[in-house]
């Protein structure tokens, strides 16, 4: 691929001369994506974009068939490097993509400034087409935005992007069939018969229709009722079009039907939508009509500004401005004035003046008049502010039998909710404020339900044109499907009730934490990513909110049933946070271990003699599984001890476990402090192999098997009976069986992965033989000094830790021929031919590492293979001797 790319005349650079890599953004596939800097001389943002072989024979060459083009991103570079990767530098947008944006940003755009967009996507599309190339994957996710000017209409700037399932016309693609297909977006005579034929110019120009309905409907992703695609599919074979979105002037909507032709031939070019588009009347009226109507505010107010109440500190608010505030003549309870961006719907009205008084939804006293042209609703003031504040800043430390009666209060604010017709539509931590807090005694806690800024009506066919940003980390996937625009009902808010638990009982942690973005959040409940269990939830509790996480809205609980199902916890079983150790009572925190501040730190015992520990800090979002996994298989001799949870005050999750002396292996062989012998190699594989051996037979794998998660406790280079090692860092252990595509791998352990795994991670899953491949390159890193596997030197010296699908790990100096006969049989291609973990044990205990002789020449006797030279150094010829 090299020597292509200096035919498109990129320029080449280099990592640590040039460009420098930042955080990764992106990274699934075999193409993993960083932010990228410059070192000088320029300053535009940039990405550095990787591609494995399979990806750069899918992929590179249509990004340089088509770049320099004004509204397809731009390839600015390339970086050479030893490992066969394809390493692109390209254009950062800064606004993200068109999907993101709009979700994120709605009511931006206008019909003119949605037109010049669709131009610029159109004229891309249309230059695509002259070099017969269908891109195959139209979306508003793979239109990337860098200027956005509502006063400027051609000074806004969008560029198609992700030429992951484009092909050539006149070529069929490699690995056809690996190909999804985008049902959702996709012409129908693609579904149909999936023939290359199918795909053409008109297959993409039916694409462009969904991609202008789908952003004039801020984002919607289209056929949002549904959602399985099997059945999208079935709809769109029934010759189902998509309804017309709102707002959408005439000639938006005509071309549109224009592009969804059933017969391909009568669709028009890309050329002609281009003209159209160039001459189209959208005469923004800025339409904003709603089915919903706005609540009109009284004339005669019950309370009036300065006269009433006054107001004093702003207090914050995500809504509005919420201030503390003050009676001035009489004395009632302590109270807020919030100060209200728009008019109320009539749904949230409904809550402020038709609602009775509920003991779990905050008081609304009114509107207060002022002279000021704001709109102030006057509300009574909770004195502990909103759970979540509490919770993260640990000052609330809830039991979760305390937790249990506050979930109940919420749920029987929600009954009545429902009973009006309505649902919240925001339903978190930071929406539930606080009156009474006792952290051990349930009856003693008192909350209530606040801000109806997203109330809807409870009808998932009622439809809400306001363009509301919704709550994407607490919605359901039903919600964030519509863009917000349909699907609310009671099960949506069940949905989002599981993920207020959630998060209670993770102590106010923002949900999908490890994402930036909420783009991101969108891709991961998209696919159908749940939430793990929180750290210590109690099975009881985790199977009520398991049960309001169903994808399909029917089969989740009615408030009611959460309510009944709270009422029939054993609260006796309550796993009450007992803990055996605290932070700064039995055990003492030291210094971070290895100058790794994030996850160890060294520790002694107080007041008691031990075995060395460390204090590990375990992330929130992985910590229920892992510390499983540790207690389940502490008891073997080749795992890692671990003690029990320490109890502190740093909201985290601090685990005990024993301190291996010589701490991990690979630093160790790198650093020279432990210069095995061959014999003493094996005997630490063999241990490593029996801790697997017993995973494998628990139906795990421990997903991230290589030299730094292998802890040394007794080491001698030359003894391998005074050796033990135990296998450590459980973070990426899962079930055999568990697909590959359910979570990310980072970058830096690609090496270590199986084939199968790298070349297609969406279809492909763990098992023991995956691992078995990933046991040999333990073994090969282990003699080869803990080196990096497929770590090559650019010219920059940067090193690359990616590996190639094909190529294979060479045998390392110092490892004998019939070790390495062992190991490289791990790494062969097909997993069915290679060892079982039990066969690899057999294999490694029948290695002869006696040296085999050679005879001297001089003496005839037989030296070992490692002395000869020596040897034969002092080892000098008998003489000669002749007689006369």
């Amino acid at each position: 691929m090299i020597a292509t790319l200096s035919n498109y005349g990129l320029q080449k650079y280099q990592f640590g001369k040039d460009v420098r890599k930042m955080r990764q953004m992106y990274g699934m596939s075999g193409k993993i994506i960083y932010e990228g800097r410059w070192m000088q001389g320029r300053t535009d943002p940039i990405i550095v974009v990787e591609m494995n072989e399979v990806i750069t024979e899918r992929e590179a060459a249509f990004y340089l068939e088509v770049n320099n083009h004004l509204h397809i991103i731009s390839t600015l570079g390339y970086i050479e490097n030893s490992v066969k990767l394809t390493i692109f530098i390209q254009e950062y947008a800064p606004q993200g993509d068109l999907a993101g944006y709009l979700m994120d940003n709605p009511n931006t755009f206008t019909l003119p400034s949605f037109a010049e967009v669709f131009l610029q996507i159109a004229d891309a599309m249309s230059y695509i087409a002259s070099k017969r190339i269908v891109h195959g994957d139209l979306g508003c996710r793979n239109v990337l935005v860098f200027r956005v000017d509502e006063t400027q209409l051609k000074n806004n700037l969008v560029r198609i992007t992700d030429f992951g399932l484009a092909r050539f016309i006149d070529k069929k693609p490699a690995r056809a069939n690996e190909l999804v297909i985008p049902v959702r977006y996709c012409a129908p005579e693609i579904l149909r018969t999936n023939r290359h034929s199918d795909y053409s110019e008109k297959s993409d120009v039916y694409s462009l229709g969904v991609l202008i309905w789908e952003a004039l409907s801020n984002s919607e992703i289209p056929y949002s009722a549904v959602d399985k695609d099997d059945v999208v599919k079935e709809m769109k074979l029934n010759n189902e079009k998509l309804t017309r979105p709102h707002p959408c002037s005439d000639g938006l909507w005509n071309l549109m039907k224009k592009c969804w032709h059933t017969n391909p031939d009568v669709r028009p070019s890309f050329a002609l939508i281009n003209e159209e588009l160039s001459h189209i009347d959208v005469s923004d009226s800025r339409d904003v009509r709603s089915s919903i109507s706005l609540h009109e505010i009284p004339t005669n107010y019950k309370y009036e500004l300065d006269e009433d109440i006054r107001i004093q500190n702003l207090l914050g608010g995500q809504f509005g401005k919420i201030y503390e505030a003050e009676w001035i003549s009489r004395k009632e309870r302590p109270i807020v004035v919030i100060q209200m961006n728009t008019e109320p719907s009539e749904y949230e009205a409904m809550v402020y003046t038709n609602f009775d008084l509920h003991r779990n939804i905050v008081d609304t006293f009114g509107f207060v008049g002022n002279d000021r042209g704001l709109i102030l609703l006057l509300q009574e003031r909770a004195p502990y502010g909103n759970l979540q504040a509490l919770l993260q800043n640990g000052t609330f430390q809830p039991s979760q039998n305390v937790l249990i009666t506050i979930f109940t209060q919420i749920v029987k604010a929600m009954i009545y909710v429902v009973s009006k017709g309505i649902v919240h539509g925001n339903l978190c931590c930071a929406n539930i404020v606080v009156f009474q807090v006792n952290p051990s005694e349930p009856t003693e806690n008192w909350v209530k339900l606040t801000n109806f800024v997203l109330a809807h009506k409870n009808d998932p066919d009622f439809s809400d044109d306001r363009r509301l940003v919704i709550p994407v980390r607490y919605c359901a996937p039903e919600i964030l499907r519509s863009a917000g625009r349909t699907n609310y009902s009671e099960y949506s808010d069940v949905y989002s009730m599981g993920v207020l638990m959630w998060e209670a009982l993770s102590n106010g942690t923002v949900p999908y934490k490890s994402s930036i973005t909420n783009s991101e959040v969108r891709q991961r409940k998209m696919k159908g990513e749940k939430l793990a269990k929180p750290f210590m939830c109690d099975d009881q509790i985790w199977k009520i909110i398991a049960d309001c996480w169903h994808n399909e809205p029917e089969l989740r609980f009615e408030f009611t049933g959460i309510k009944i199902r709270l009422s029939q916890v054993d609260r006796k079983l309550l796993g009450n946070n007992k803990y055996e150790y605290e932070l700064n009572v039995n055990v003492k925190l030291k210094g971070p271990l290895n100058g790794d501040s994030d996850k160890f730190y060294e520790a002694d015992w107080i007041r008691k003699r031990g075995p060395p520990i460390v204090l590990m800090v375990m992330n929130e979002e992985t910590a229920e599984q892992e510390v499983s996994l540790y207690k389940k298989f502490k008891s073997h001799r080749n795992i890692v001890e671990t003690f029990d949870f320490v109890k502190n005050d740093r909201q985290s999750i601090m685990l005990l476990q024993e301190r291996a002396p010589y701490g991990n292996l690979q630093k160790l062989l790198q650093s020279g402090n432990f210069q095995p012998s061959q014999k003493v190699l094996a005997s630490i594989f063999l241990q490593i192999t029996e801790a697997m051996i017993y995973l494998v037979g628990e139906n795990f794998v421990h997903g991230d098997l290589r030299c730094s998660n292998v802890l040394v406790v007794k080491m001698d280079p030359s003894d391998p009976e005074r050796n033990l090692v135990k296998l450590t860092n459980f973070s990426r252990a899962c079930p055999i069986g568990q697909s590959v595509g359910d979570r990310k791998i980072p970058a830096s352990l690609i090496p270590y992965c199986a084939p199968e795994i790298r070349r297609n991670r969406n279809t492909s899953s763990y098992s023991e033989l995956s691992e078995v491949y990933s046991m040999g390159v333990l073994m090969w890193q282990a003699c080869s000094q803990g080196a990096i596997p497929f770590a090559g030197d650019t010219s920059s010296g940067d090193t690359r830790r990616r590996a190639s699908i094909n190529r294979r790990l060479g045998r390392p100096k110092q490892c004998q021929e019939n070790l390495w006969a062992v190991i490289s049989d791990c790494f062969l291609n097909e997993p069915e031919l290679r060892f079982s973990f039990n066969d690899l044990k057999t294999q490694i205990s029948r290695i002869d590492f006696r040296p085999r002789g050679i005879q001297c020449v001089n003496c005839n006797r037989q030296i070992p293979q490692n002395e000869i030279t020596a040897h034969r150094n002092i080892c000098r010829p008998k003489p000669m001797y002749t007689f006369n």
